[in-house]
């Protein structure tokens, strides 16, 4: 699996030199060895993204204000 959900990260697997039945072997050529360990690209991080506040709900005193706040990918 890919070591990221998101944005940049990588894959590794695990490789051995091994002779017809399967036992460890040492005369494997380390020239042709495939690579252990690839970048995997698992697309953009998720951001907030957010709209302007809106209008206090009172004109004095302790009133709020809100805005639209949501979670892109």
């Amino acid at each position: 699996q890919c070591s990221s959900t998101c944005a940049g990260g990588f894959q590794r697997r695990v490789v051995v030199c091994q002779d017809e039945n399967g036992y460890t072997a040492n005369n494997c050529d380390e020239k042709s060895k495939p690579v252990e360990q690839r970048s995997c690209e698992s697309g953009p991080c998720p951001q907030w993204a957010y709209g302007n506040w809106g209008e206090c709900t009172k004109p004095c005193g302790a009133g709020t204000r809100t805005r639209l706040v949501v979670c892109q990918r």
